[in-house]
């Protein structure tokens, strides 16, 4: 089971958990990225650890070489009858080449690049029902190999998330504090690199708005890299950055708005109920028009908009109430994909 995220962490760690309860024997896989280490300590999850994350083109294909490489030394050591993964180029290339079935999971079809190089490969395809199968069959897979749940990926763990009393005294603010949460968007994933526009400063123009407009909120700044870092440093005296790793449920279970720039956190706050806006630079994903089809997201780009309306919704009781209630009787009409999964692998 190879998991390349943290998001894949919290999904494939809960999998690998009831698999060994029934019986089989998971090996655990990641590549050196914090978050994904920092969660899975979080998590107690142990993983092998092959290969590392990197943020050229040229350095990700030299990796992915190399790494392909060492898993398919692992496989063979250990004799894995079936990989497990999100689209996961090495893992997927290991498992072809040493004829063992890989099963596929995602919710992206957007990420054109990697899902072009994993889902051909893929014996099955799991999937949320409201991604259509033509989003795959494009890739080279067959209808009959794409199954789907009725479920996003999220609701695996945020059903159980609960606010931390301690969350707000470890990071020294303020616990009366409303919160506005910022998460930035994946800057370096194949699926944005080349895109143009001046999307990359959207972030930071986003929360100068709302400092000029006298936000009273705190506002929370989770940014991915380095390089984000630098990026707020100017800012680092009028914002929150936090100084050890979190659980972004946690969080997100504290917070009044949410502000993402697309990816898991986006969808984990709108299925939390925390009224939330998504500036994807590329536009909405299925599962974001899903969400804001449910009145549970929306989709905003101009840094104006985007400080107006999260501070409108600071003070609006009703729509927070409102969202809590959709989000809720969505995700108990949802599925569990994990059971899903379990029954085909067994």
């Amino acid at each position: 089971m190879d998991m390349l995220t943290p998001k894949q962490v919290l999904f494939l760690g809960e999998l690998s958990n009831r698999l060994e309860q029934s019986g089989h024997k998971v090996i655990r896989v990641t590549r050196e990225f914090k978050e994904t280490l920092q969660l899975l300590r979080m998590k107690r999850i142990k993983a092998k650890v092959v290969g590392a994350h990197k943020l050229t083109l040229e350095g990700k294909l030299q990796e992915s070489l190399r790494r392909t490489a060492r898993l398919a030394k692992l496989m063979k050591n250990y004799k894995v009858d079936l990989v497990v993964a999100y689209p996961s180029v090495e893992a997927s290339r290991s498992a072809f080449g040493l004829s063992i079935p890989y099963y596929c999971i995602s919710d992206s079809p957007h990420a054109e690049a990697v899902s072009r190089l994993t889902v051909p490969l893929a014996v099955k395809l799991f999937s949320p029902a409201i991604i259509p199968k033509e989003d795959w069959i494009r890739y080279g897979i067959l209808p009959s190999n794409i199954i789907q749940y009725n479920a996003l990926d999220p609701s695996v763990w945020v059903r159980d998330a609960k606010p931390d009393p301690e969350l707000l005294q470890k990071q020294g603010w303020d616990r009366d504090s409303k919160i506005i949460a910022l998460r930035l968007e994946e800057s370096f994933a194949a699926y944005l690199m080349n895109k143009g526009g001046d999307w990359r400063s959207l972030a930071l123009k986003i929360t100068e708005e709302l400092l000029r407009r006298g936000c009273k909120a705190r506002i929370v700044v989770l940014p991915r890299y380095r390089q984000h870092y630098l990026k707020f440093r100017k800012l680092q005296q009028k914002v929150a950055i936090p100084k050890t790793a979190i659980y972004g449920p946690a969080l997100l279970a504290l917070t009044s708005v949410f502000i993402g720039g697309g990816g898991t956190m986006t969808a984990e706050a709108a299925l939390m109920g925390v009224p939330t806006i998504s500036y994807f630079p590329a536009g909405s994903t299925r599962v974001e028009s899903y969400l804001q089809d449910k009145g549970l997201l929306i989709h905003l780009q101009d840094p104006e908009s985007i400080a107006e309306q999260a501070i409108s919704w600071l003070d609006n009781d009703v729509y927070q109430a409102e969202c809590r209630m959709r989000s809720h009787e969505l995700l108990e009409k949802m599925e569990d994909p994990l059971k899903v999964i379990m029954d085909n692998i067994d």
